[in-house]
């Protein structure tokens, strides 16, 4: 998965960066933005953009516009709401990865950190890795590892990146990771 620019990838070419650059604009709160606003946020020429617009605005997430006027987001859309999570999808997968681990390790483990491109966002596809540090119970049975090896295959699969694990007698909290329990 792509971590650094998710709708980009899910849309590719001037749509995606357009969709990106407006989702970015709604979330800042604005309602308004000029076509050269636009273009350069998104890096695509005015050109370009009335074609993406134009298909915007028959989806109804912007607001009835003239060629060459400025372009004006239906900001109670249901759409921007949809997509702005993916803006940065790492708290989503932090929270399920917390849940997935509650849930699936039995018991959980007392300490969890995340770590690698994927965890700080800069992972571009299927090569960057996402390195869980795991502290196992002290009373963890034998098939407690089998489980937590299970759980990492689901997560490579489910994300599309490459997961890893390392177990650990304490939490690392080193630089770049990111704790995910306690």
């Amino acid at each position: 998965m792509n971590f650094a620019e998710p709708i980009s990838a899910l849309f590719p070419g001037a749509s995606g960066r357009i969709v990106t650059a407006l989702v970015r604009h709604q979330r800042a709160g604005g309602e308004r933005l000029t076509l050269a606003e636009l273009s350069a946020a998104s890096s695509v020429v005015v050109s370009q953009l009335e074609t993406v617009l134009f298909r915007l605005g028959l989806l109804g997430v912007l607001a009835p516009r003239a060629r060459g006027e400025d372009v004006r987001l239906v900001t109670g859309h249901l759409v921007w709401r949809s997509l702005e999570p993916l803006l940065d999808p790492r708290p989503a997968l932090l929270a399920d990865l917390r849940e997935r681990a509650l849930r699936e390790l039995d018991p959980p483990p007392p300490g969890l950190t995340a770590g690698g491109a994927v965890a700080d966002g800069t992972a571009t596809g299927p090569s960057g890795t996402l390195h869980l540090s795991v502290v196992a119970p002290g009373d963890a049975p034998a098939a407690w590892v089998a489980a937590l090896e299970e759980l990492v295959a689901r997560l490579s699969t489910d994300l599309g990146n490459i997961v890893t694990y390392s177990l650990h007698t304490e939490v690392d909290e080193g630089p770049g990771q990111v704790t995910v329990l306690p």
